[in-house]
């Protein structure tokens, strides 16, 4: 079994990882920060990966969702790196937002279809996107972070609805909005 994970070299995609690692996956780790994931990926039990890449660049998308086909095993992905910009839409700097949008959007929409192009003939494998309690509201100061997230949320509920009429249980999505800060307790389900 094998998951990879965004995000991977801090807060929640850490955890992830730990207990992943733990539950004996193998793992990918994905983030921009390669020397926190090799730090991270010596620390596991079992093996992992590291692929340091950055989902806001073209380059750095297409090597994953490379490394996502040339998984055969991959069993889950976990959709976690994103990041936020504070400001007043109008005067942040909109190279900031059109990043954040890559990451949020674009990336989670891409990894995600590399991945279930080989999950959905098998039968068998699972997408979590990691959202955030933002996703339900908006925020003065924050509109691009708290919009992104609630597509992540529509995007994997419209997800869950059509393999729910293809794999029955076999094929599972979920999004999780966890608030800042936590990274334990969400897993135990």
């Amino acid at each position: 079994m094998t998951a990879l994970i965004t995000g991977a070299s801090s807060g929640i995609g850490e955890v992830f990882a730990r207990k992943l690692a733990a539950r004996g996956y193998d793992l990918i780790l994905v983030a921009r920060r390669q020397d926190r994931l090799r730090t991270l990926a010596a620390a596991l039990p079992g093996h992992a990966e590291v692929l340091c890449a950055d989902l806001a660049s073209e380059e750095g998308l297409v090597a994953v969702e490379r490394a996502i086909r040339d998984c055969a095993g991959l069993e889950l992905l976990v959709n976690n790196a994103g990041f936020g910009t504070l400001g007043r839409f109008w005067e942040a700097d909109i190279a900031g937002q059109i990043r954040m949008h890559k990451v949020h959007v674009m990336a989670t929409m891409r990894l995600t279809h590399a991945a279930l192009a080989g999950m959905v003939p098998r039968g068998s494998g699972g997408v979590i996107s990691v959202s955030s309690v933002a996703a339900f509201g908006q925020s003065a100061g924050s509109v691009s972070y708290c919009a992104t997230k609630a597509w992540i949320n529509s995007f994997t509920e419209g997800l869950d609805m059509e393999l729910r009429k293809l794999c029955s249980s076999t094929c599972l999505t979920r999004s999780n909005a966890v608030p800042a800060g936590r990274g334990g307790d969400e897993f135990d389900y």
